[in-house]
């Protein structure tokens, strides 16, 4: 699996660099391939994770180039102890495009959690308390669990129903798409005759 970690660029204290490391360790000891290449860099045990660390050029649009990486991704781990607006954006970015995120943070951090991420609701959004004992686990479970959202299905509709499907996205503030998706979940939740 391909997972995209994210962490606050600015949390440089040394604690913050363990615990990326740590779980930095977990995700590739799994045997998952690390996206983002300044965390690559990371795991790989360069101390400074300059731009030849990463392969990344100075001319280079690093925003677009981690929108890549996030997009090609299976899943996002972000670390969210320290608030960053960067962490949100890429944060949001992956849960626009339906990638599975688990944010985690440190035990104790629950109460200083921004209130928008404390109470975000979205199917594909985890958040979760660790401590160093506890980190391994989460991980793997996450890993192993992330629900898959990758299959592109294209439609043509009625006038009728697009008008229906924009009012009930705008009754329930979220996508068409997600409006559809919703509605055929629930359909397979009852459907006893379906067998996967």
């Amino acid at each position: 699996m391909e997972v995209y970690f994210a962490a606050s660029s600015s949390g440089s204290h040394q604690k913050n660099r363990e615990n990326y490391s740590k779980i930095l360790q977990i995700i590739k000891s799994l045997k998952h391939t690390i996206m983002n290449p300044y965390y690559a860099a990371m795991v790989k045990g360069l101390k400074n994770h300059d731009a030849a660390d990463t392969g990344v050029k100075e001319s280079d649009d690093v925003s677009e180039m981690l929108r890549k990486k996030i997009i090609a991704s299976d899943c996002v781990v972000a670390e969210i102890s320290i608030p960053s607006i960067s962490l949100g954006i890429q944060i949001e970015y992956a849960l626009s495009n339906k990638i599975p995120v688990l944010c985690l943070f440190r035990e104790g951090y629950n109460g200083d959690l921004p209130l928008m991420v404390r109470d975000y609701k979205d199917p594909l959004l985890f958040k979760q308390s660790y401590t160093q004992k506890s980190l391994s686990e989460i991980l793997k479970k996450f890993l192993k669990e992330a629900p898959k959202t990758r299959i592109k299905f294209n439609m043509f509709i009625t006038y009728e129903l697009e008008r229906y499907l924009s009012y009930l996205s705008k009754k329930n503030r979220i996508p068409k798409s997600e409006v559809v998706r919703r509605l055929l979940q629930d359909k397979l939740k009852v459907d006893k005759e379906y067998s996967s």
